[in-house]
């Protein structure tokens, strides 16, 4: 009867098989071959393991996994070094593909969603490529996630300083909505992002100067009356918009608190633009999962590949 781990990785295991058969000489060369480091990294964030010396230990220790490969730290750090990140995004795009798993249907009718965000992950002094600040190291994951099936689809991982808005414009994929915060707001992102004909959902700042070109409806449904007040729908004119493109502008607050949601969406009703927006924090909650209950916070290894490794896993 399979274990609990071996159901999980079984839809790993035909594409884990091909990219070691891309590596000929692999498994007869290195004791801890690429099947055996990926299996020992996974079996290390499921249970969880907060560092390569602790999977050691219960390789050593446990009977349940004989099958493992008995590796030193020194062997673990060389194998962060010889396989490339782009093994892992390979298996990692090809599971999405196959895994099926369901689109919600209200989501889905709307259009394709990313969620897009970065947060930060601390790092250690010697690591110098992870530039923060003159005072501490940091790391930062730039992240896209699929609202439509809350998941993960793409990232990238930089220094802590590296651009937030070059990194959506790097994951930019066309016929898709982008949702974000404040952080992403530029005129000139807009205006890429038109033209690669993708689309944004956009909170901004309450500084942000608009003349009104039209007044739209407001189309809601009855019972948000208790949650939203003075409620606007609006087509725009940003005064520090150099393109002088018309943008739509949806205004509301929430528990005293100014929500001014802009979009390029014009065919979404009112009320969904907000509910899209209000998914938004989906991409928190997953940061806080992969920090937390995935152990990311504890890096495996310093390099930058190495990170970019540890994220796919």
């Amino acid at each position: 009867m399979a274990t609990i781990f071996e159901t999980i990785i079984q839809p790993l295991l035909p594409l884990l098989k091909e990219e070691v058969n891309r590596l000929k000489e692999d498994e007869p060369t290195y004791k801890l071959s690429l099947h055996y480091f990926t299996l020992s990294l996974i079996y290390a964030v499921i249970h969880p393991v907060k560092s390569i010396r602790l999977l050691i230990t219960e390789i050593k220790t446990k009977p349940d996994l004989k099958g493992f490969i008995l590796a030193s730290p020194s062997m673990y750090s060389e194998a962060f070094s010889r396989y490339k990140p782009q093994v892992f995004q390979r298996i990692f795009v090809r599971l999405l593909a196959i895994i099926q798993i369901k689109d919600i249907p209200e989501i889905k009718t709307l259009g394709r969603f990313i969620l897009f965000d970065g947060s930060l992950f601390p790092a250690f002094k010697n690591m110098e490529w992870a530039e923060y600040s003159s005072k501490c190291q940091a790391l930062k994951m730039h992240l896209a996630y699929e609202l439509n099936r809350m998941i993960p689809v793409q990232f990238m991982s930089t220094a802590a300083n590296y651009s937030e808005r070059k990194a959506l414009m790097a994951l930019l994929e066309a016929g898709v909505t982008y949702i974000t915060d404040r952080g992403y707001l530029s005129f000139d992102i807009f205006q890429q992002i038109a033209i690669q004909q993708a689309f944004f959902i956009t909170r901004i700042r309450s500084n942000i100067n608009a003349t009104v070109q039209t007044v739209l409806e407001a189309d809601m449904p009855e019972s948000w009356d208790l949650l939203l007040s003075d409620m606007t729908d609006t087509l725009v004119v940003f005064s520090g918009d150099p393109s002088k493109q018309t943008y739509r502008l949806v205004c509301f607050v929430v528990l005293g608190e100014l929500y001014r949601i802009t979009t390029n969406r014009f065919d979404l009703k009112t009320s969904a633009i907000i509910m899209l927006y209000a998914y938004r924090w989906q991409v928190e909650l997953f940061f806080r999962c992969i920090k937390r209950t995935f152990n990311a916070l504890h890096l495996w290894n310093h390099a930058a590949d190495g990170i970019k490794i540890q994220f796919y896993i």
